[in-house]
């Protein structure tokens, strides 16, 4: 890392790894598709590519805020030299707390989502899929920009750059929150699916908030 760091500035580091961790995502969901029980996909290319140019629509975002920033990082502060990975109950500790702050940032971002004047200019491309399980794993991604951006990328983003992760920390806990989404499709996601129906209950991603919040159906 400190090589890395001697040559390139942290936020370019930084996007390496975001690009390196978005292509294991897509090359995991490939993997996982192929485990799935058989299934009528009703998935078309035209939503496989809007998928696929929502990442890249937020990679090219990501470069140009750290162009604009001088090369700073967006996600964490934690590139000073020498450089020293984090130790293996660091990154268990500060994933659990990663991810349960993730579900309250999602499910308070996707609430305000299905708010009346909100949802139409904002959320209705996802719920043009109203079965997620009869579509493509990546069609998770199938939204407007400005819903992916904000409903899966800020959550990743707000959550890491407050809790300051180790790089290598933050790049783990961006592949669990995505991967996440592509394994519970794999034995089906109810919730996610009566979400999608009904639009209604639901709003965050593990279930804590709903519980919490009595949202949960």
């Amino acid at each position: 890392m400190d090589a890395l760091t001697a040559r390139y500035t942290p936020g370019y580091v930084e996007i390496l790894g975001s690009v390196s961790v978005q292509l294991i995502y897509i090359a995991f969901g490939l993997i996982v598709e192929r485990f799935r029980p058989a299934y009528k996909s009703t998935t078309t290319p035209k939503m496989l590519i809007h998928s696929l140019r929502n990442h890249v629509v937020a990679t090219l975002m990501h470069v140009a805020y750290v162009y604009h920033r001088g090369g700073q990082s967006v996600l964490t502060r934690t590139f000073t030299p020498p450089y020293s990975l984090p130790s293996v109950g660091e990154v268990l500790v500060d994933l659990a707390l990663a991810l349960t702050l993730r579900d309250a940032v999602f499910w308070a971002i996707h609430r305000l989502w299905h708010a009346p004047g909100v949802y139409k200019l904002v959320h209705a491309k996802h719920h043009e899929v109203r079965h997620p399980g009869e579509h493509h794993i990546l069609t998770i991604s199938y939204m407007s920009v400005t819903d992916f951006v904000f409903l899966y990328g800020f959550p990743v983003v707000a959550v890491a750059k407050a809790l300051e992760m180790n790089i290598v920390t933050t790049l783990v806990y961006a592949f669990v929150s995505a991967a996440g989404e592509q394994v519970k499709l794999v034995w089906g996601d109810e919730a996610h699916d009566e979400h999608h129906l009904s639009g209604k209950g639901n709003y965050g991603v593990y279930g804590i908030m709903d519980w919490v919040c009595g949202t949960g159906k």
